[in-house]
């Protein structure tokens, strides 16, 4: 994980350093780990990609594709686990000040879990409040908090709360994140670059 952080950091050094803007027009690509609790062994990492446009009138979108994998040895066999995250979301910007805004939304999205000879997919809903706030001209941060409703096939229904927190250091129109997605049955971290447009 150190030599893609480096990566992402040495990718941006040498930009010009303006002032942020908030802005949900963006690329992005970066790392991503997800946990599933104390009692699992299971950590699969991969990468993460994501494209967002935000309009005038204060309605963003967003689209954002996770594809990870883990490796488990028993005392008698091993097997792959991979994991493919596909959301989509859309929200609306309700208020703004020069320092932060305040946004709501919903959004869709599949997860499927592939194990060797068992595999797990579903659909999951999303509602969510988002507060995005900028510190000064080179940092800003976001929290989000919603409920999420999953609908696995062949399996039972989950739903419940969840939580993200995320930082940005910005250098030009590109910058670095740092986020933290935790639910009831699933915590991620994810390391982003993204270039503003």
């Amino acid at each position: 994980m150190k030599n893609k952080l480096s990566v992402m950091v040495l990718s941006v050094i040498g930009l010009n350093v303006q002032a942020t803007e908030l802005n949900k027009t963006f690329i992005e690509f970066g790392y991503t780990q997800s946990d599933f609790g104390d009692k699992s062994k299971v950590e699969p990492d991969g990468i993460q990609l994501g494209f967002g446009y935000e309009f005038e009138n204060g309605i963003y979108t967003s689209i954002k594709v996770k594809r990870q994998r883990d490796s488990l040895e028993g005392s008698v066999s091993k097997f792959d686990l991979d994991l493919d995250e596909n959301l989509f979301e859309l929200g609306y910007i309700a208020y703004e000040t020069n320092k932060g805004r305040f946004s709501f939304g919903a959004g869709f999205g599949e997860m499927d879990w592939d194990m060797s000879h068992r595999k797990l997919e579903g659909d999951f809903y999303r509602l969510f409040t988002e507060y995005e706030h900028r510190f000064n001209q080179y940092f800003s941060g976001y929290a989000r908090l919603g409920y999420e409703y999953f609908d696995p096939k062949g399996a039972k229904n989950n739903d419940g709360a969840w939580a993200e927190l995320g930082i940005q250091a910005h250098y030009g129109a590109s910058s670095v994140a740092l986020s933290y997605f935790d639910s009831a049955d699933i915590d991620q971290l994810g390391v982003t670059y993204r270039y503003s447009f």
